[in-house]
């Protein structure tokens, strides 16, 4: 379906193999995993916030859902890190272009999504958005389509970005 809406794919003429690390590789399987429950119990809870009728979004809530991913940010790179520290593995993984774009690029973004979903609230509040609530639908939304945009490219071998 849609078949002619697709375009043909350009071979590559010079296939690069790109090397990572074994040990940050594997640290960033773990931080990915964890910064997908982290963001599933983040936008749970701020759901419940957001189906609360008694009382508005404000400033405040929209602050705790940023410290709350900050915090989960800090534990994910603390746990990557002490991985890291511990791993005797001195190995690379050897990519080539298209593995690295379905798999390692994803893994790690997916890792770093806490700190993407704060940068870009900070610069949508920078620039100049008014709405408490509607900033913070903006990062439950951006928490949710993290966790899909990851799984979509693993499952499916599609480039999410």
């Amino acid at each position: 379906m849609l078949g002619f809406l697709r375009r043909k794919a350009e071979p590559d003429p010079s296939p690069k193999v790109l090397r990572v690390p074994s040990k940050k590789f594997n640290a960033a399987v773990g931080a990915a995993m964890a910064a997908i429950h982290e963001l599933e119990e983040i936008t749970t809870r701020a759901k419940s916030r957001m189906s609360d009728q008694k009382r508005p979004i404000g400033q405040g809530d929209l602050e705790e859902v940023l410290r709350m991913l900050s915090d989960a940010k800090r534990r994910i790179d603390s746990e990557m890190e002490d991985e890291i520290a511990k791993s005797d593995d001195q190995g690379d993984t050897e990519w080539n272009k298209d593995g690295y774009d379905l798999l390692v690029a994803p893994t790690f973004r997916m890792a770093n999504s806490p700190q993407e979903i704060i940068d870009l609230t900070l610069r949508a509040s920078d620039g100049g958005a008014k709405s408490a609530r509607l900033v913070y639908q903006l990062v439950i939304a951006e928490m949710d389509v993290a966790v899909a945009r990851y799984y979509v490219t693993l499952n499916t071998g599609i480039k999410t970005e």
